[in-house]
């Protein structure tokens, strides 16, 4: 999927999630995300099952509540994201940059987070998590 058609994905998200009624869910279950830039997204409630989003910018993004099990997130860059009750059971996030998320909630059964950046005061606030 290249930026062109992702942000037309994006925008009838965005419909979806404030004008009720209007637009449709993000659905990008196993789509090839790699390398866009996705700052400051709202993908709030997206559906990113097993999405790669390996090298991806979404620092500052919303993805509350967000499905990301079995996404692959080697080496993006999450950094100030909010992923408050997101599910990242069996994620990859080796050597993704988790500096200063927001993770109230967040399952990470099962992820990943070999090499990932993260503050450790942060970790015991994950469903889930064990250090690797």
């Amino acid at each position: 999927m290249d930026q062109i058609e992702l942000n037309t994905i994006l925008d009838e998200h965005e419909h979806w999630r404030t004008d009720l009624g209007t637009g449709h869910r993000a659905v990008l279950t196993s789509t090839d995300l790699r390398g866009l830039d996705l700052r400051g997204v709202d993908l709030a409630d997206a559906d990113l099952r097993g999405a790669d989003l390996s090298n991806c910018d979404l620092g500052r993004a919303s993805l509350i509540g967000a499905n990301l099990s079995f996404a692959i997130l080697v080496g993006t860059n999450l950094r100030e994201a909010d992923l408050s009750h997101a599910d990242l059971t069996d994620a990859d996030l080796r050597g993704a940059d988790l500096l200063n998320v927001i993770v109230t909630g967040t399952e990470v059964w099962r992820c990943n987070l070999k090499n990932a950046r993260i503050h450790p005061e942060i970790l015991h606030m994950m469903i889930g998590c064990r250090l690797p």
